[in-house]
């Protein structure tokens, strides 16, 4: 409800209009938490800053005064965190989170050999995470990178953070050239403290750069198999397909489910039609898209061990002539129809649907060889012997199918009418 109300009532009449409307601090105090809250999950983040500013001022407690810096800082309003520092550290000199509200502003002015300097004083007075990761990042800007990392170092040493691992990595690796390092450094870690899909891509990666392959996409098998995450399968996918891998490619896959139109193109490569078919059919049912029923029934007859099975010719014929229906794909028109036809099922509806693929690719040499079979097929051997002789003349006689249709063509014999 609040953010219906929100647009029409200006900060300074809230402020000014609260406490008349509100009987005691603490609904007052819960009020315009709600506020705050509502116009930072909104980004509004200077009026979220207003907000907690009033609720600084109503109850005293610090910790809404460093939330409006917060979002004064969300807001990258700079100018105005400076000068709200400023005058909060003139009242109190010695609050440690203002003086690092304080060194945030000098790092995003760019004055990073102040920010190093008072950053320093500030953790080696106070040894606290914190403290330690403002001076590493002015140590950082500093292009000081071994003093970042030993700051960074010593911040990780008071919690494992594993952002902060991660940073300690890359700087090693990146910035010190120290790649061995980098990666015993975060292999420690996740034998330590466990993997995080954040620390298992990052290992990944840093292996992938070095050439270590194999590692890598052992790493991001197991922070997908850990988080089931779909980014790092996608990621040892990658390496698979670059080393041309198809066995592991095709183990994830089945095990993931991450790219099933890429599992079946696998299946299909490695001729592994039965689970092509069976999978192309789940795409259908999932998908309702004929391209798959499509090609579930031609994957279905490929891989059968007998091509003459009737029950089995009656399920792909009942498949391709479904998808045909609204595919209208010359592909699976011409193989319908060819498979209708040398199997002699019904050849005259099977050049029916030849005759279909070929309005839209009249060109084709193997949806004219398929036509000039079933002319042969119903003993019309002139126009099978005229087809197939254009067929020649437009490829040769190199494919075994045209070659052996050729053969028979020209030992046709027309069939006697009844």
């Amino acid at each position: 409800m609040t953010r219906y109300l929100l647009p029409f009532i200006v900060t300074g009449c809230v402020l000014s209009a609260a406490p008349m409307s509100v009987r005691n601090t603490q609904a007052l105090e819960d009020t315009l938490s709600l506020y705050a809250l509502d116009a930072q999950m909104h980004q509004k983040y200077h009026r979220s800053s207003g907000f907690f500013t009033e609720l600084y001022k109503q109850t005293s407690k610090k910790e809404y005064l460093y939330q409006s810096f917060k979002m004064l800082e969300q807001a990258n309003d700079i100018k105005g965190l400076s000068k709200q520092v400023a005058a909060a550290l003139a009242v109190s000199p010695e609050d440690e989170i203002l003086k690092r509200f304080e060194i945030i502003v000098l790092l995003k002015e760019g004055n990073f050999g102040e920010a190093s300097q008072k950053s320093l004083v500030l953790s080696e007075k106070s040894k606290e995470s914190a403290n330690y990761l403002l001076y590493a990042e002015a140590r950082l800007k500093l292009a000081d990178y071994a003093g970042s990392v030993e700051a960074l170092k010593k911040a990780y040493a008071l919690n494992y953070d594993e952002t902060t691992a991660e940073r300690i990595a890359l700087i090693q690796y990146t910035q010190l050239g120290e790649k061995n390092e980098a990666i015993d450094f975060l292999k420690a870690h996740i034998g330590t403290h466990g993997n995080s899909q954040i620390l298992g891509k990052r290992l990944g990666s840093l292996y992938a750069d070095r050439g270590d392959l194999d590692d890598a996409a052992q790493m991001y098998e197991q922070t997908y198999e850990a988080f089931q995450d779909p980014s790092s399968a996608d990621d040892a996918l990658k390496i698979y397909l670059y080393q041309q891998n198809f066995s592991k490619m095709t183990a994830l896959l089945e095990k993931s489910h991450t790219n099933d139109p890429l599992l079946l193109d696998i299946y299909v490569k490695i001729k592994s039609f039965d689970k092509a078919s069976t999978l192309a059919q789940k795409l259908y049912e999932r998908e309702d898209n004929p391209l798959y029923l499509a090609q579930s029934a031609v994957f279905k007859y490929e891989g059968s061990s007998d091509r003459n099975d009737p029950s089995m010719l009656a399920s792909v014929v009942e498949g391709l002539k479904k998808a045909n229906k609204d595919l209208e794909e010359p592909l699976y028109l011409n193989y319908l129809g060819y498979l209708m036809i040398d199997h002699d099922l019904n050849v005259t509806e099977g050049m029916g649907y030849v005759r279909r693929a070929l309005e839209k690719q009249p060109d084709s040499p193997f949806y004219l060889d398929s036509l000039a079979w079933g002319n042969y097929k119903l003993g019309e051997c002139a126009e099978a012997l005229r087809l197939i002789k254009q067929v020649e003349s437009m490829i040769g006689s190199d494919e075994e199918e045209v070659r052996d249709h050729l053969k028979a063509i020209e030992k046709c014999k027309p069939k006697e009418k009844n």
